[in-house]
């Protein structure tokens, strides 16, 4: 090899003579050209003077105007008032003002939070646990704290308790009827209701198994699709938000939870699924998940 390659170097650098073929010799013109170029590199010339990139001033690419579909950076003024550093809480595009929002398992964790975040934002809310005393007390507990921290503000938002078992499609349709009785419409709807168990997979109770799935998989189903349902007979589009977990994507260790992990799975993709189906009606379907989060049994 080393014999082989000690002429055609010795070629590179013009010592030995040698015939090309024409694909030869035009590799060879390219690799001067370019090599006598790059020593020009270091002159004066201006940035994009060389031969092989350059600009134009005279050549300009014209965008739509899509400003009307940008969001809007203006604050809305969601019946709160000014609070905090005298600024509006919510932007615009994020405003829930006139809008009524129910969230399954909102009496703790992640569903209180997001309970509170769309009282904040302008909305009216319907929480819903399998703990109506506990679902009270966290409805009673937003609006004291609406009203102390937002002094001025305008309206004070309707917040509803409802229980509800969400694996069963009769608590699912009267808590849909209690609702609506209150508040007479809803807009969105975040599916918090879920819980975790750790169990080995071959010890792991079937009766434990198909009640982790009515609740996680079976309640985001039945509430989805009622709420859908709503939406529809009022030719109104609408927001769903299902809550699901890393772990409907990746398998976490060292923690045993296989069940909890396909339930997670089939949230994923039943939100994928219902925003394809729903899309005409105008209803998004995201599904999101806070990593780390802890999750408190609700229903």
């Amino acid at each position: 090899m080393a014999t082989r390659a000690l002429p055609r170097a010795l070629r590179a650098s013009n010592f030995l003579p040698t015939a090309r073929r024409p694909s030869q010799r035009a590799f060879h013109l390219s690799a001067t050209h370019f090599q006598k170029n790059k020593s020009n590199s270091s002159s004066a010339s201006p940035p994009g003077a060389g031969a092989f990139a350059r600009t134009d001033d005279s050549i300009t690419v014209e965008f739509p105007d899509d400003s009307s579909q940008l969001p809007s950076s203006q604050p809305v003024d969601s019946g709160t008032g000014r609070a905090g550093q005298n600024v509006f809480p919510t932007l615009a595009t994020f405003s829930l003002q006139g809008k009524v929002a129910v969230v399954t398992g909102g009496a703790r964790g992640l569903g209180l939070v997001m309970g509170q975040g769309i009282v904040v934002s302008g909305g009216d809310l319907a929480i819903v646990d399998l703990n109506k005393e506990e679902a009270t007390k966290q409805a009673q507990n937003i609006v004291e704290t609406f009203k102390k921290d937002y002094p001025s503000a305008k309206k004070i938002p309707k917040v509803t308790a409802h229980h509800c078992d969400v694996s069963d499609p009769s608590s699912v349709d009267a808590c849909i009827a209690s609702i609506l009785s209150q508040h007479n419409k809803i807009d969105n709807l975040v599916t918090s209701a879920g819980f975790t168990e750790n169990f080995e997979a071959t010890a792991y109770p079937i009766d434990r198994v198909r009640k982790l799935w009515g609740v996680n998989v079976d309640g985001t189903y039945l509430f989805a699709t009622a709420v859908a349902r709503h939406l529809m007979s009022r030719d109104s589009p609408g927001s769903m938000v299902f809550i699901g977990s890393m772990s409907g994507s990746i398998v976490n260790v060292p923690q045993p939870q296989t069940p909890y992990n396909a339930s997670k799975a089939a949230v994923r993709h039943l939100a994928a699924s219902l925003a394809v189906e729903w899309a005409k009606a105008g209803i998004r379907v995201p599904w999101v998940y806070a990593y780390g989060a802890d999750e408190e049994d609700s229903g």
